[in-house]
């Protein structure tokens, strides 16, 4: 019988506990430890295994559980590093839904998460501490706060490394991080119109997180795009970012070719050109990834559709391509109408803190929306449209804007909806 498929579940506790279909990509923890960073971001598209990962990283470590049994028959067991199984603290969390209004609404919304993990560890020091030491009693004062729903920016600011310290004093191990989609707030404050009166706070919250190195193992944040250093990373000289053009980690979000080909063949379709063309076109390092999220499903359905366009992106990608500036628009111009465009694009910075044409072609890089194609130089690479896809949702964001603009736009939406790629 066909396994259930994991649509829309992105725990990986979930997934094996109820035997749903999974692909093997457990080998990303021995490349995490290998690499010894001590705080990395890998910067990935929406949907593209980001969460399910970090969940597996921490069922693999996680010191208070006995994940041999979800584990069992994966790759990562036959390494030498299946010893290190459930054998550090991990402090966890995701902000993958973090969307809000207003500035009260967005901390509210941080400050839950946060308490989340406060209380998971609330209970463990239970009884087990001597309460009149630094680490506990801030730890204590800060839990207190968030139980009480008290929204109090400083002490929300220096709620991670409290954890931090209060676990490695009472494990007398140093404790891996892990917070995915970290940029995920930032995105929200900037569609909703309030980002510059919380760019304070963002860089204390992780800066002070990510620069209590002394009490930490590992770090490693997931998102869509690096915040510029100059902000929330100022404080912190040696993270490592491994965006979509780096080869490190490259198979482990999305999937490759050959488990593409075994997914349609285990759910009785076909890896044709059709599906090719439709969910295909990312390039990952020079690894070439087709999307996960609509290959589920297609393998569920059995429907070529766009599944995957209507992520938390599509407002800031919208909003951006309408505002850009001329020489941007005709870049874009080229691109549409050739398919490939040579642009000057910065990966490495937000658009959200820098706002420019160079991180525009990042932010739609990273996003997903655009693939590089050849090696890039220092400022200028090569991109084109992936795949069917993401060409159907560019025509959606030209008529929308010829709407507007009456025949302006007319010729790059008839280009966009006629060819293939």
């Amino acid at each position: 019988m066909k396994k259930t498929l994991p649509i829309g579940i992105d725990s990986f506790w979930e997934i094996r506990e109820t035997d749903r279909y999974y692909i093997d990509k457990t080998l990303f923890i021995r490349d995490f430890i290998e690499t010894g960073d001590k705080v990395s971001l890998i910067t990935r598209p929406r949907r593209f295994g980001k969460t399910l990962n970090m969940t597996m990283l921490r069922e693999f470590f996680d010191i208070t559980k006995d994940s041999n049994a979800i584990f069992e028959g994966l790759g990562i067991m036959d390494t030498e590093y299946a010893a290190q199984i459930n054998s550090r603290p991990v402090i966890y969390f995701t902000f993958k839904d973090c969307n809000a209004n207003t500035v009260e609404s967005l901390l509210f919304a941080i400050s839950s998460i946060v308490l989340s993990e406060y209380e998971k560890y609330h209970r463990i020091f239970k009884g087990g501490v001597d309460d009149s030491k630094v680490c506990y009693l801030t730890f204590n004062m800060i839990y207190d706060k968030l139980i009480k729903r008290e929204i109090d920016t400083d002490f929300l600011e220096i709620s991670i490394i409290t954890l931090e310290q209060a676990v490695y004093e009472y494990y007398k191990i140093k404790p891996i991080l892990l917070i995915d989609e970290y940029d995920q707030p930032m995105m929200s404050s900037f569609e909703h119109g309030y980002h510059e009166s919380l760019k304070e706070f963002f860089a204390g919250f992780y800066g002070a997180a990510l620069k209590g190195q002394d009490c930490l193992h590992q770090a490693l944040l997931t998102g869509i795009q690096r915040i510029v250093k100059e902000s929330v990373f100022s404080q912190l000289n040696n993270i490592v970012v491994y965006t979509v053009i780096d080869g490190r980690y490259c198979t482990y979000f999305g999937l490759t070719s050959g488990e593409t080909e075994r997914l349609l063949t285990d759910y009785g379709l076909e890896l044709d050109e059709a599906v090719k063309q439709k969910y295909n076109g990312y390039l990952f390092g020079k690894t070439e990834m087709y999307n996960p999220w609509s290959l589920l499903y297609y393998a569920e359905t059995g429907e070529l559709k766009n599944y995957w366009i209507n992520t938390s992106t599509n407002y800031l990608i919208r909003k951006s391509i309408g505002e850009a500036d001329r020489l941007f628009r005709k870049s874009f111009d080229k691109l549409i109408s050739e398919g490939t465009a040579k642009v000057a694009a910065n990966l490495e910075c937000s658009f959200i803190e820098l706002k420019h044409r160079y991180t525009l072609w990042g932010l739609l890089v990273n996003s997903g929306y655009l693939t590089v194609v050849g090696q890039p130089d220092e400022l200028f690479i090569n991109v084109r449209i992936p795949n069917g896809e993401v060409r159907s949702e560019f025509a959606t964001i030209v008529a929308d804007q010829a709407n507007v603009e009456g025949e302006v736009l007319h010729e790059m939406y008839i280009n966009l909806t006629t060819p293939a790629l």
